[in-house]
């Protein structure tokens, strides 16, 4: 065990410095996130000036929210971001290699892959966590302070199950580009306002279906103390993020497995 972690680590090593090799390119990419992340502060900031609050949430609420949303997804792209490109890794026969060598091929596939320059969305999280929590008044008891890398880590899950799920599908299609555009990349857009101003269909889709709303919607309402009044089911929802952070893992997981034991080479 202690020697497959040295090997994880290794490739871990490995894949920061062949990042970093090229500065110019880690450098844009992460000035190019900063960018797009400030121009989406930008437009909140913009819509809340002119109207005040969006569904009851203040400035600093919704800070708080959106911060709580870009955090995870940093974490997520650093553990997960290679999996947005297994594609590239079925077609070219590139998975077969993993599969012949003694360690997990999907930890292979996400230490060989780590992302630093997601290191923008820690920026920017941690940066509207801050204002968020500070312009809303949250009270930071030992509790909550405990609580939010839990919650973090939830939300983690969510993201990278959501990641894994999508990369597993490659077993049956080869190809899921544009499954990682829509679920991936796209749907994090639903999330950047509260779900609460969205018909109630929509709502229940973003917590059962497709529980994105776990994220940082529900969990919000317990940091920010907003009561129960806009949750859909009981107050005790705020709750749940973790839970629902293990259960979509593992169902992706099962979906990934399923997927291995399924899999004929595609590759050249």
């Amino acid at each position: 065990m202690r020697d497959e972690l040295g090997i994880y680590l290794t490739l871990v090593v490995a894949s920061i410095r062949a990042r970093m090799e090229y500065k110019a390119s880690f450098l844009f990419l992460f000035l190019a996130l900063l960018v797009y992340y400030l121009a989406q502060v930008g437009v909140i900031v913009i819509v809340l000036t002119k109207f005040g609050s969006i569904s009851g949430w203040t400035l600093g609420e919704m800070a708080f929210l959106y911060g709580l949303m870009v955090f995870s997804q940093g974490v997520t792209t650093v553990l997960f971001g290679s999996l947005n490109d297994f594609e590239g890794q079925i077609i070219s026969g590139g998975f077969d290699r993993l599969l012949v060598r003694p360690l997990s091929p999907l930890m292979q596939i996400l230490a060989s892959g780590f992302e630093i320059s997601t290191v923008a969305h820690f920026f920017i999280g941690t940066t509207a966590l801050y204002f968020g929590s500070k312009s809303s008044g949250v009270e930071w008891t030992l509790l909550k302070a405990l609580y939010l890398p839990v919650v973090i880590g939830g939300a983690v899950l969510i993201q990278g199950g959501l990641r894994l799920g999508v990369a597993a599908v490659c077993f049956w299609t080869i190809r899921n580009r544009s499954l990682v555009h829509m679920l991936v990349y796209s749907s994090k857009e639903m999330i950047f306002y509260p779900i609460s101003i969205y018909h109630w269909g929509m709502q229940l889709f973003l917590t059962i279906a497709f529980p994105l709303a776990f994220i940082n919607y529900y969990p919000s309402h317990y940091f920010l103390s907003r009561g129960g009044a806009q949750l859909l089911f009981h107050p005790y929802i705020q709750y749940l993020t973790p839970l629902v952070g293990v259960v979509v893992f593992a169902l992706a997981y099962m979906l990934w497995r399923l997927g291995i034991s399924k899999y004929q080479s595609a590759g050249n």
